[in-house]
């Protein structure tokens, strides 16, 4: 199950104010168990989450709820050499990977 670090949604709150996800194409470098990926992926028709670590990404595919796995996928990768061609994204978070 993702973990919740963040019960009043200051995190999603900040992302939606900075950023509109209706219609975006999103990408997360570092998406961990998918516990802040969850809570934006309503408004977005295509997400990728990204984690180098196997025990994370299964974590998250786990924890993704039934109506969000048509269109949030989670794979193993880095953000050193990313799988995906230029422009297939709107917008790319890195929320918690600095």
């Amino acid at each position: 199950m993702a973990s919740e670090l963040d019960p009043q949604g200051a995190e999603p709150k900040a992302l939606f104010d900075a950023a509109d996800f209706l219609n975006s194409r999103v990408l997360e470098v570092g998406s961990g168990d998918g516990r802040l990926t969850f809570r934006y992926a309503e408004e977005s028709p295509f997400v990728v989450g990204i984690e180098p670590g196997a025990r994370e990404v299964a974590s998250a595919v786990d924890a993704c709820p039934s109506h969000l796995k048509g269109h949030v996928r989670f794979l193993r990768a880095s953000a050193v050499a990313l799988p995906f061609r230029d422009g297939s994204f709107d917008i790319a978070l890195l929320a918690w990977s600095l």
